[in-house]
């Protein structure tokens, strides 16, 4: 099972929404600085006191955008799963040639994304916080919508049933990719197969 990290918020953690250019690219500045930290040092070590020291702005700057540094990792969180989304839709837009390459490419992509986020390997995609009753969840009929378009436009698949197989699917294969990257920077080869062949033995079982 992925783990967690247990995170205790001061105040309701909630990031206040930017209302300016300037705001969204300082608000960003921090979530790129803490992606940073959290890959480097995990997110139980990830102040307000560290931010700060990595972007050169006051601490009371970082309180004006974030309440806590929980707030900060929810918007990470929150990122990482609409980037996750946005691979999706470009890794799906060009449509593949068989079933099985579709569903291999949605595995492929996941495991990209675990390379290319700093932070996705100790917070996954917000889901590995343990914020007790207000604990994220990962939709993920929404997060892969692309892929269960793709099923729907390029296989033929009913709608109703990629959206089933891929909420069944995705789950098992976020482990096992998160699995894959515990002890490998690149993603150990043997995990992301075994992912590859769950994702097509659980999809296959459900769409028929």
């Amino acid at each position: 099972m992925p783990r967690t990290i247990t995170m205790t918020p001061d105040v309701a953690s909630a990031p206040r929404a930017p209302q300016t250019a300037v705001a969204a690219r300082r608000m960003a500045q921090i979530v790129d600085a803490a992606a940073r930290i959290v890959d480097e040092r995990g997110a139980e070590r990830l102040t307000t006191a560290a931010i700060a020291n990595a972007t050169g702005l006051a601490i009371g700057s970082i309180y004006r955008y974030f309440p806590d540094r929980v707030a900060i990792l929810v918007e990470l969180g929150r990122r990482s799963r609409e980037r996750l989304h946005d691979r999706l839709l470009a890794a799906t837009s060009m449509g593949q040639p068989t079933f099985e390459q579709a569903i291999d490419a949605f595995v492929d992509t996941v495991a990209q994304h675990y390379r290319a986020e700093p932070s996705v390997r100790s917070i996954g995609l917000g889901d590995r916080i343990d914020l007790g009753a207000d604990r994220e969840h990962v939709a993920w009929t929404e997060v892969a919508s692309p892929v269960v378009d793709a099923l729907v436009r390029d296989h033929g698949v009913p709608a109703a049933l990629a959206v089933v197989a891929i909420d069944t699917a995705a789950p098992m294969v976020d482990a096992l990719v998160e699995l894959a990257f515990r002890d490998h920077p690149t993603g150990e080869p043997t995990f992301l197969q075994h992912a590859r062949l769950v994702a097509r033995g659980c999809i296959r079982r459900v769409v028929g």
